[in-house]
């Protein structure tokens, strides 16, 4: 994967502080998200610093202000791209990020394939009953035991009041 000019503008978007609005108070910086602007900031500093690029205007961008537009996020990003260090590390924190994100889908799979494999016996009553698998689900979704739908883990309790019907 390798870096674009739209990911590194993404990274940099830190650069902003969130604001948050309360009713008609107005809206306001929390210290913390002011905190990470300006780590944002400095990092961004000191990457074109130590790429020689006092000169360029993301530089001048970069250290003058302290709230940034879009157009001049996009000169930043635009400066950073030229800079294969920069480039690379953003390209290894998205790879670390779509890496977490596989994982933790991988993850919640293999625990829905658990649970149903542990609820195996329950779902084996139902149709030693007679009863088709698919009114089961359609009647959980509709009962009081409607989580165990989404979750699988099946319960006695539940496949005795479907059976029961």
């Amino acid at each position: 994967m390798s870096t674009t000019v739209k990911n590194i503008f993404n990274y940099i978007q830190g650069m902003n502080p969130n604001s948050q609005t309360v009713s008609s108070i107005g809206t306001f910086v929390t210290a913390f998200s002011q905190q990470v602007a300006d780590s944002q900031i400095s990092e961004v500093i000191q990457v074109l610093v130590n790429a020689d690029k006092k000169e360029t205007l993301a530089f001048k961008i970069a250290s003058t202000n302290t709230t940034f537009s879009e157009k001049q996020l996009w000169v930043i990003a635009f400066e950073l791209e030229k800079i294969q260090e920069y480039a690379q590390n953003v390209n290894s924190y998205y790879e670390k990020q779509a890496l977490k994100s596989k994982q933790k889908a991988q993850e919640s799979k293999d625990k829905l394939a658990t649970n149903k494999a542990g609820s195996q016996s329950e779902l084996d009553r139902i149709k030693l009953a007679g009863k088709k698998l698919g009114d089961y689900y359609a009647w959980l979704k509709k009962s009081s035991f409607k989580k165990e739908f989404f979750n699988k883990k099946y319960s006695k309790e539940s496949v005795s009041q479907f059976i029961a019907l």
